[in-house]
Protein backbone atom coordinates (compact mmCIF):
# COMPACT_ATOMS: atom_id res chain seq x y z
CA UNK A 1 0.00 0.00 0.00
CA UNK A 2 1.39 3.24 -0.92
CA UNK A 3 1.46 5.86 2.32
CA UNK A 4 2.68 8.72 0.47
CA UNK A 5 -0.21 11.21 1.14
CA UNK A 6 -2.46 12.68 -1.39
CA UNK A 7 -1.45 15.76 -2.84
CA UNK A 8 -4.29 18.74 -2.69
CA UNK A 9 -4.69 20.86 -5.79
CA UNK A 10 -3.58 24.49 -4.98
CA UNK A 11 -5.91 26.98 -4.07
CA UNK A 12 -4.68 28.91 -7.54
CA UNK A 13 -5.32 26.03 -9.09
CA UNK A 14 -8.60 24.66 -7.63
CA UNK A 15 -9.91 28.53 -8.30
CA UNK A 16 -8.80 28.74 -11.53
CA UNK A 17 -10.91 25.69 -12.45
CA UNK A 18 -13.91 26.34 -11.07
CA UNK A 19 -14.43 30.60 -12.08
CA UNK A 20 -13.19 29.75 -15.62
CA UNK A 21 -15.72 30.24 -18.54
CA UNK A 22 -17.63 27.48 -20.14
CA UNK A 23 -17.33 27.03 -23.53
CA UNK A 24 -18.82 28.79 -26.25
CA UNK A 25 -21.59 26.35 -27.73
CA UNK A 26 -21.18 26.11 -31.18
CA UNK A 27 -23.88 26.08 -33.94
CA UNK A 28 -23.52 22.49 -34.53
CA UNK A 29 -24.18 21.84 -30.36
CA UNK A 30 -27.67 24.07 -30.92
CA UNK A 31 -28.92 21.62 -33.41
CA UNK A 32 -28.64 18.72 -31.56
CA UNK A 33 -30.24 20.45 -28.27
CA UNK A 34 -33.21 21.32 -30.58
CA UNK A 35 -33.36 17.95 -32.47
CA UNK A 36 -32.98 16.08 -29.22
CA UNK A 37 -36.20 18.05 -28.03
CA UNK A 38 -37.88 17.32 -30.78
CA UNK A 39 -37.72 13.59 -30.64
CA UNK A 40 -38.45 13.82 -26.93
CA UNK A 41 -41.84 15.93 -26.54
CA UNK A 42 -43.09 16.15 -29.93
CA UNK A 43 -45.80 12.87 -30.36
CA UNK A 44 -45.78 10.85 -32.65
CA UNK A 45 -47.67 7.46 -33.83
CA UNK A 46 -46.43 4.40 -35.57
CA UNK A 47 -48.08 1.84 -36.88
CA UNK A 48 -46.97 -1.96 -37.32
CA UNK A 49 -45.55 -2.41 -40.46
CA UNK A 50 -43.80 -5.66 -42.16
CA UNK A 51 -40.27 -6.29 -41.43
CA UNK A 52 -39.17 -4.74 -44.50
CA UNK A 53 -40.41 -1.09 -43.67
CA UNK A 54 -38.13 0.98 -41.02
CA UNK A 55 -40.05 2.24 -38.63
CA UNK A 56 -38.27 5.57 -38.77
CA UNK A 57 -40.74 6.05 -41.82
CA UNK A 58 -44.14 5.44 -40.55
CA UNK A 59 -43.96 9.07 -38.58
CA UNK A 60 -47.53 10.17 -39.18
CA UNK A 61 -47.97 13.61 -37.62
CA UNK A 62 -50.06 13.72 -34.87
CA UNK A 63 -54.33 14.21 -36.10
CA UNK A 64 -56.23 17.04 -34.36
CA UNK A 65 -59.53 15.68 -32.41
CA UNK A 66 -62.06 18.30 -33.13
CA UNK A 67 -63.57 19.86 -29.33
CA UNK A 68 -67.04 18.70 -28.40
CA UNK A 69 -68.74 21.75 -29.78
CA UNK A 70 -67.53 20.88 -33.23
CA UNK A 71 -69.26 17.26 -33.00
CA UNK A 72 -72.43 16.58 -34.28
CA UNK A 73 -74.90 15.66 -31.54
CA UNK A 74 -76.34 11.41 -32.63
CA UNK A 75 -79.36 12.08 -34.25
CA UNK A 76 -82.02 10.10 -33.30
CA UNK A 77 -82.92 6.94 -35.24
CA UNK A 78 -86.00 8.38 -37.51
CA UNK A 79 -88.19 6.25 -40.23
CA UNK A 80 -87.25 7.47 -43.75
CA UNK A 81 -89.69 10.26 -45.69
CA UNK A 82 -90.93 8.77 -48.89
CA UNK A 83 -90.96 11.51 -52.11
CA UNK A 84 -94.05 12.45 -51.77
CA UNK A 85 -93.57 14.53 -55.12
CA UNK A 86 -94.07 12.07 -57.97
CA UNK A 87 -96.82 10.02 -56.14
CA UNK A 88 -99.80 9.58 -58.42
CA UNK A 89 -103.41 10.01 -57.43
CA UNK A 90 -103.48 6.04 -57.46
CA UNK A 91 -100.92 5.23 -55.31
CA UNK A 92 -102.21 7.59 -52.78
CA UNK A 93 -105.57 6.07 -53.10
CA UNK A 94 -104.66 2.90 -51.95
CA UNK A 95 -102.55 4.37 -49.40
CA UNK A 96 -105.72 5.54 -47.89
CA UNK A 97 -107.52 2.52 -48.99
CA UNK A 98 -105.13 0.25 -46.32
CA UNK A 99 -104.86 2.68 -44.04
CA UNK A 100 -109.40 3.21 -43.57
CA UNK A 101 -109.63 -0.55 -43.43
CA UNK A 102 -109.43 -0.53 -39.73
CA UNK A 103 -112.95 1.09 -39.57
CA UNK A 104 -113.94 -2.18 -41.65
CA UNK A 105 -112.51 -3.99 -38.99
CA UNK A 106 -113.25 -1.82 -35.87
CA UNK A 107 -116.96 -1.90 -37.19
CA UNK A 108 -117.21 -5.53 -38.62
CA UNK A 109 -115.82 -7.21 -35.92
CA UNK A 110 -118.18 -5.29 -33.33
CA UNK A 111 -121.08 -6.53 -36.07
CA UNK A 112 -119.96 -10.10 -36.65
CA UNK A 113 -118.69 -10.63 -32.78
CA UNK A 114 -115.21 -10.67 -33.99
CA UNK A 115 -115.43 -13.14 -36.62
CA UNK A 116 -114.66 -11.14 -39.26
CA UNK A 117 -111.23 -9.76 -37.71
CA UNK A 118 -109.43 -12.84 -39.00
CA UNK A 119 -110.34 -11.93 -42.46
CA UNK A 120 -110.45 -7.82 -42.56
CA UNK A 121 -107.01 -7.33 -40.49
CA UNK A 122 -105.37 -8.67 -44.33
CA UNK A 123 -106.39 -6.49 -46.01
CA UNK A 124 -103.42 -3.41 -45.45
CA UNK A 125 -101.37 -6.30 -46.15
CA UNK A 126 -102.84 -7.11 -49.45
CA UNK A 127 -102.06 -4.06 -50.45
CA UNK A 128 -98.66 -4.60 -49.55
CA UNK A 129 -97.79 -7.54 -51.71
CA UNK A 130 -99.84 -5.68 -54.78
CA UNK A 131 -97.60 -2.94 -54.15
CA UNK A 132 -94.18 -3.72 -52.81
CA UNK A 133 -92.50 -3.61 -56.07
CA UNK A 134 -94.57 -0.65 -57.60
CA UNK A 135 -94.70 1.95 -55.16
CA UNK A 136 -92.09 2.24 -51.79
CA UNK A 137 -94.90 4.86 -50.91
CA UNK A 138 -98.31 2.73 -51.08
CA UNK A 139 -95.91 -0.44 -49.43
CA UNK A 140 -94.85 1.68 -46.38
CA UNK A 141 -98.33 3.09 -45.93
CA UNK A 142 -100.24 -0.22 -46.32
CA UNK A 143 -97.64 -2.12 -44.18
CA UNK A 144 -97.84 0.33 -41.23
CA UNK A 145 -101.54 -0.26 -41.26
CA UNK A 146 -101.53 -3.80 -40.98
CA UNK A 147 -99.52 -3.76 -38.17
CA UNK A 148 -101.30 -0.82 -36.11
CA UNK A 149 -104.52 -3.84 -36.77
CA UNK A 150 -102.95 -6.29 -36.01
CA UNK A 151 -101.66 -4.27 -32.22
CA UNK A 152 -105.66 -2.98 -32.24
CA UNK A 153 -106.93 -6.45 -32.93
CA UNK A 154 -105.16 -9.60 -31.95
CA UNK A 155 -102.91 -7.69 -29.36
CA UNK A 156 -105.79 -6.49 -27.78
CA UNK A 157 -107.27 -9.90 -27.43
CA UNK A 158 -104.04 -11.49 -25.95
CA UNK A 159 -103.93 -8.91 -23.19
CA UNK A 160 -107.07 -9.02 -22.06
CA UNK A 161 -107.31 -13.19 -22.13
CA UNK A 162 -103.92 -13.39 -20.38
CA UNK A 163 -104.42 -10.32 -18.55
CA UNK A 164 -107.44 -11.61 -17.47
CA UNK A 165 -106.21 -15.39 -16.26
CA UNK A 166 -103.14 -13.25 -14.01
CA UNK A 167 -106.16 -10.66 -12.70
CA UNK A 168 -108.35 -13.91 -11.54
CA UNK A 169 -105.98 -15.52 -10.57
CA UNK A 170 -104.44 -13.09 -8.01
CA UNK A 171 -108.20 -12.37 -7.47
CA UNK A 172 -108.57 -15.75 -5.80
CA UNK A 173 -105.02 -15.27 -3.94
CA UNK A 174 -106.52 -11.80 -2.43
CA UNK A 175 -109.62 -13.18 -1.22
CA UNK A 176 -107.77 -16.23 0.44
CA UNK A 177 -105.49 -13.54 2.27
CA UNK A 178 -108.73 -12.20 3.86
CA UNK A 179 -108.03 -14.74 6.64
CA UNK A 180 -104.98 -13.07 7.45
CA UNK A 181 -107.03 -9.89 7.15
CA UNK A 182 -104.29 -8.55 4.25
CA UNK A 183 -106.72 -9.53 1.48
CA UNK A 184 -108.72 -6.36 3.06
CA UNK A 185 -106.11 -4.28 1.38
CA UNK A 186 -105.23 -6.31 -1.68
CA UNK A 187 -109.04 -6.87 -2.94
CA UNK A 188 -109.95 -3.54 -4.15
CA UNK A 189 -106.47 -2.78 -4.45
CA UNK A 190 -106.56 -5.80 -7.45
CA UNK A 191 -110.05 -4.31 -8.62
CA UNK A 192 -108.51 -1.15 -9.62
CA UNK A 193 -105.54 -3.47 -11.73
CA UNK A 194 -108.09 -5.65 -13.32
CA UNK A 195 -110.44 -1.98 -14.49
CA UNK A 196 -107.01 -0.78 -15.93
CA UNK A 197 -106.45 -3.27 -17.32
CA UNK A 198 -109.85 -3.72 -19.07
CA UNK A 199 -109.88 0.17 -20.07
CA UNK A 200 -106.30 -0.51 -22.11
CA UNK A 201 -107.87 -3.62 -23.58
CA UNK A 202 -110.62 -1.28 -24.95
CA UNK A 203 -109.06 1.79 -26.03
CA UNK A 204 -106.69 0.11 -28.34
CA UNK A 205 -109.14 -1.04 -30.82
CA UNK A 206 -110.16 2.97 -30.74
CA UNK A 207 -107.18 4.26 -31.08
CA UNK A 208 -106.40 1.95 -33.91
CA UNK A 209 -109.27 3.53 -35.67
CA UNK A 210 -108.31 7.31 -34.95
CA UNK A 211 -104.76 6.35 -36.10
CA UNK A 212 -105.73 4.88 -38.97
CA UNK A 213 -108.33 7.88 -39.67
CA UNK A 214 -105.81 10.78 -39.53
CA UNK A 215 -103.26 8.39 -41.36
CA UNK A 216 -105.63 7.61 -44.40
CA UNK A 217 -106.87 11.73 -44.97
CA UNK A 218 -103.35 11.99 -44.70
CA UNK A 219 -101.90 10.19 -47.18
CA UNK A 220 -104.84 10.99 -49.77
CA UNK A 221 -103.59 14.75 -49.41
CA UNK A 222 -100.57 13.30 -49.98
CA UNK A 223 -98.38 13.41 -47.08
CA UNK A 224 -95.65 10.62 -45.85
CA UNK A 225 -97.76 9.81 -42.38
CA UNK A 226 -95.69 7.71 -39.82
CA UNK A 227 -97.31 5.65 -36.78
CA UNK A 228 -95.54 6.80 -33.49
CA UNK A 229 -92.96 3.87 -32.99
CA UNK A 230 -94.88 1.56 -35.87
CA UNK A 231 -93.58 3.77 -38.32
CA UNK A 232 -89.86 2.91 -37.31
CA UNK A 233 -90.15 -0.98 -37.13
CA UNK A 234 -91.33 -0.90 -40.06
CA UNK A 235 -88.91 1.04 -41.59
CA UNK A 236 -86.31 -1.26 -40.44
CA UNK A 237 -88.33 -4.16 -42.23
CA UNK A 238 -88.34 -2.72 -45.56
CA UNK A 239 -84.92 -1.92 -45.26
CA UNK A 240 -83.00 -5.39 -44.62
CA UNK A 241 -85.68 -7.19 -42.63
CA UNK A 242 -87.41 -10.41 -43.15
CA UNK A 243 -90.27 -8.68 -45.31
CA UNK A 244 -87.48 -7.44 -47.55
CA UNK A 245 -86.78 -10.74 -48.51
CA UNK A 246 -90.25 -12.00 -49.19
Amino acid sequence: MNDEPIQQPEDSVRVSRLSSAPPEPTETDAEDTIREYEERYTPKRRYELDSDIEAEDDYVPPRRVPSSATVPAPQRSRPRSYSTLRVTDDERLWAAVAHISAWVTFLGGIATIGTIIPVSIFIPLIVYFLFRRKSDFVAFHALQAFVIQLIGTVGAAILLLAGGLVWGVGMVIALFLMVVLVGFVLVPVWALVGLVLLLVALVMPLAMVIFGTIAAVATYNGADYHYPYIARWVDRQLAGGFLNTI
